[in-house]
């Protein structure tokens, strides 16, 4: 089952000026490996660099994929804390 969270996406990354957008992502939570605070993101958040929706009270994890030889990381939002609840919210055993 694939989980819904915010990627936060740097689009200026060749440029002096980043830009940052939002953007809907699917994640499988078994193929997460680490999930830490990402503090430069709530930085720029707090000095109004990333985009206008978000409250300047957001904290930011970085996740590292699975992807076999080598992993992907990722910038959502939400407290490491908060993540770790949704990824782990998938993995309840039904019983019937």
């Amino acid at each position: 089952m694939l989980i819904k969270l915010t990627e936060v996406c740097n689009n200026g990354a060749i440029t002096m000026r980043q830009t940052y957008t939002l953007r809907e992502v699917f994640v499988n939570p078994e193929h997460v490996v680490m999930v830490r605070e990402e503090s430069r993101m709530k930085k720029l958040n707090e000095q109004g660099m990333l985009p206008s929706e978000l409250n300047k009270d957001h904290r930011f994890s970085k996740l590292i994929i699975n992807r076999g030889h080598t992993g992907s990381e990722i910038v959502v939002v939400g407290a490491p804390d908060i993540i770790e609840a949704a990824l782990n919210k998938t993995k309840q055993i039904l019983k019937g």
